[in-house]
């Protein structure tokens, strides 16, 4: 920065992979403007993925989850406050509150506050004892109590869901799956590669309800006893939920942000308001490439765009228009997906066998639009990757060239 530019106050509200990242690249370009993190987590930021995976299953460490150790932070002028939540943020005032009675001033703000799950309010005798998974204390809790229950119950199959399911299963413990849906990863798998999922799933015993709803809990002694509206009645001793996530947008009900399933935000993640910024898993930005409103809840997206919010808070104009790009590891199964796949005019399947990997491309005017894949290891990962490729490219394409497995992706890209 040079001496005649102004100094800012720069804030980022929220302690995870997008504050995280945003700090550093701020940094990278600006030596000389406070900086601020402040997170209502005893934790240094750190990365979610491993919590229902590596973390669960005792072959990672939860210190290891940190992106960097307070080195980083000391090091680089970043002044992180842990352990401290906000209360009131006033706009106007540029004045942001917390519950140590601290009052901070910015005259640039990053709100990167994320997700939360969606919590299950239906039985009032037994609701606070179901367990969800979204921080490090969560895992924790999740993790010793697996330990010691025989029978689990999952709500919800969707990736946390099934993710944790297939560690209870490595454990060796019984685990029973409730959705209401008639496939699993309905919102975002197309049904063959659901099928093979739920397959490989029952192979190692887990049990599926699909269709069906909890109607009632009865809680005996330590177990449950789960009623479902078929009639079906089966115990359990522990009862976890992955009912998807809503963004954490509490804080700005009946304010000028604008809201709508998250922090409303433009392509270089700015707010209706001036210096006001927001990224990762609360943002419902615009994505130039898809022309279309999206809100992501991805490794990718909340380290990218944490990224792209920083260069932006600090005057480097950068859109953010990245396909996006998430996994999922169940057992020795790999999912990935790229780009979008719905709204497409039709599909293509590449591989037969998750053994040497299956794809389906999503294809919309002669391009693909998204990609989806599953296979034992990361066989399918080059491939997705330059999936995402042709998707940014706007490379035509054709469904026998994609369908034949004696071909070369790569090749579509010269």
């Amino acid at each position: 920065m040079k001496e005649t530019e102004q100094k800012n106050q720069i804030i980022i509200l929220g302690g995870g992979q997008t504050a995280c990242f945003a700090a550093e690249e701020i940094r990278k370009h600006d030596k000389v403007s406070d900086l601020l993190i402040i997170s209502n987590e005893k934790y240094l930021p750190y990365q979610r993925p491993p919590l229902s995976k590596d973390c669960l299953i005792g072959n990672m460490k939860y210190e290891e989850c940190l992106i960097y150790d307070k080195n980083f932070y000391i090091n680089n002028n970043i002044k992180i406050n842990i352990n401290e939540t906000i209360l009131k943020i006033d706009f106007k005032k540029k004045e942001i509150i917390t519950d140590k009675k601290k009052f901070y001033f910015y005259n640039k703000l990053l709100i990167a506050l994320g997700s939360k799950p969606n919590k299950i309010e239906n039985f009032n005798n037994v609701s606070g004892e179901i367990n969800y998974l979204r921080d490090i204390n969560d895992s924790i809790n999740i993790k010793k109590k697996i330990d010691k229950s025989s029978n689990i119950l999952i709500i919800g199959a969707g990736f946390i869901g099934l993710e944790i399911a297939s560690i209870i299963k490595i454990k060796k413990k019984n685990v029973t799956i409730v959705e209401s849906a008639n496939q699993i990863l309905g919102r975002t798998i197309p049904k063959g590669l659901s099928q093979i999922i739920q397959n490989y799933h029952q192979l190692y015993g887990v049990d599926f309800n699909l269709n069906s709803k909890i109607s009632n809990i009865i809680k005996k002694n330590e177990n449950y006893e789960i009623h479902l509206d078929n009639k079906k009645i089966f115990h359990s001793d522990l009862i976890i939920a992955g009912i998807g996530s809503k963004p954490n947008t509490d804080l700005f009900v009946n304010c000028d942000l604008k809201i709508d399933n998250g922090i409303i935000t433009n392509e270089y993640c700015e707010t209706n308001i001036e210096n006001v910024y927001a990224a990762g898993d609360i943002a419902n930005f615009y994505h130039p490439f898809f022309k279309r409103y999206m809100r992501l809840e991805t490794w990718k997206n909340a380290q990218n765009q944490g990224i792209i919010a920083g260069r932006n808070i600090i005057g480097i104009k950068d859109k953010y228009d990245e396909i996006p790009w998430m996994w999922s590891d169940q057992y020795n199964l790999n999912i990935q997906l790229s780009g979008v796949c719905n709204d497409y005019d039709s599909h293509v399947k590449r591989g037969t066998k998750p053994s040497e990997g299956i794809i389906y491309f999503f294809i919309k005017n002669r391009k693909i639009i998204g990609a989806c894949g599953v296979a034992f290891g990361g066989k399918i990962g080059r491939d997705i990757k330059i999936a995402s490729k042709l998707t940014k490219n706007n490379i035509s394409v054709t469904k026998n060239y994609l369908s034949d497995t004696n071909t070369k992706l790569n090749k579509l890209l010269q």
